[in-house]
């Protein structure tokens, strides 16, 4: 999948804060506000240097009979709150600091004071090097720490067809929409969960890095799960997944659990429904199957054929009885709804029961 800047298109669909870094002039603006127009999305760009702090946080408003100051906000958050945006702050260094709270609200937790913006409003952010920019200034770790750091790669086949286009630009056609990927996150959570487990040093930095934007805390190694998540659910190559994690926990990170994934030797779960691939739970350890439950049901979403059902539950009841029970009883749980007419062999419903037995529940 050969498309500029593709992982950047992911993050933000994934509902993740996300910069897009680059030097001045290389469309960065024109290209997200083609981009919203192809996305069937109003755009709105907003510049902090060209606003004053009240111009995002809305103004007060005293309400003489209840003795109370309402906050009256601007028309822009306001229209956020509806259905069918995209919020680009453009030139995000060069907010000045009495801004930047707000910002970093809008951008990582879609709200501005009492106005929450709709599910469905896309926010992106974009900036120069400081260095680049009149007026600007780094940014903190709390605002670095929340979002995906891209660098920008200047479109310019887009760029040169919007030229012979009379300066109408417009983006790729295929950039692909990522949707609800919320099957494949169980998966990358619980990856990620074994790879810190094993490895604390990840966990968080200490020291911040002073070549890179991108730093590891619990909560860019969650960000990069949804990310991942997305990533696999249009298919995405391993070098987009790899720059998704240079962008959210940096480049050591990345490198260590890219590399702990490859020793994993993680079991294919098509081969193991259709029998092809056992589990051996005298060798395999826990974080080689920490995801496969969640594997096999995607499996068994493309082909539910009941031998390949029959084996899963087999699979998954293993794994309970041999002290994984806590990954396996949601997916457990899943199949009855994803195939109401299933129905479990006895000898492996008796087994099920035993378990159901041991948490004291029923069925």
């Amino acid at each position: 999948m050969d498309i500029l800047n593709l992982a950047l298109f992911i993050a933000i669909q994934c509902g993740t804060s996300s910069v897009a870094w680059g030097t001045t002039g290389v469309a960065k603006s024109a290209f997200f506000k083609a981009l919203a127009e192809a996305m069937g999305l109003k755009f709105f760009c907003f510049i902090p240097s060209q606003h004053m702090p009240e111009d995002i946080g809305g103004m007060p408003h005293l309400d003489l009979k209840r003795l109370v100051a309402d906050m009256i906000p601007m028309a822009w958050i306001k229209a956020l709150t509806e259905p069918g945006w995209f919020l680009l702050i453009d030139e995000l260094t060069t907010a000045p600091q009495a801004m930047r709270p707000a910002l970093l609200s809008a951008l990582n937790e879609r709200v501005v004071g009492e106005q929450r913006f709709h599910p469905s409003t896309i926010v992106c952010a974009a900036a120069n090097p400081p260095e680049l920019a009149p007026n600007s200034s780094p940014l903190e770790p709390s605002m670095l720490n929340r979002c995906y750091h891209h660098q920008w790669v200047v479109p310019f086949d887009s760029w040169f067809k919007g030229m012979l286009n009379g300066g109408v630009f417009s983006p790729p056609d295929n950039i692909p929409v990522v949707g609800d990927y919320s099957s494949y996150l169980s998966k990358h959570t619980r990856l990620i969960a074994m790879f810190c487990k094993a490895h604390p040093a990840m966990r968080e930095t200490k020291v911040m890095p002073e070549t890179e934007l991108a730093f590891c805390s619990l909560r860019t190694w969650l960000h990069l799960a949804h990310c991942l998540a997305g990533a696999e659910k249009v298919g995405a190559g391993a070098d987009v997944c790899e720059e998704l994690g240079r962008g959210l926990v940096g480049t050591a990170a990345t490198e260590q659990y890219f590399t702990y994934l490859d020793r994993l030797d993680l079991k294919d779960a098509d081969a193991v429904v259709d029998g092809k691939e056992d589990v051996d739970f005298g060798k395999d350890r826990i974080d080689q199957l920490v995801y496969l439950p969640i594997a096999m049901l995607e499996a068994l979403r493309s082909n539910s054929a009941p031998k390949r059902i029959d084996k899963a539950c087999e699979v998954m009841i293993s794994m309970a009885e041999h002290d994984m029970l806590d990954l396996v009883m949601g997916p457990l749980g899943e199949i009855s709804d994803l195939f109401p007419n299933y129905k479990i062999p006895s000898a492996l419903d008796r087994r099920y029961g035993r378990l159901l037995t041991q948490l004291g529940g029923g069925r």
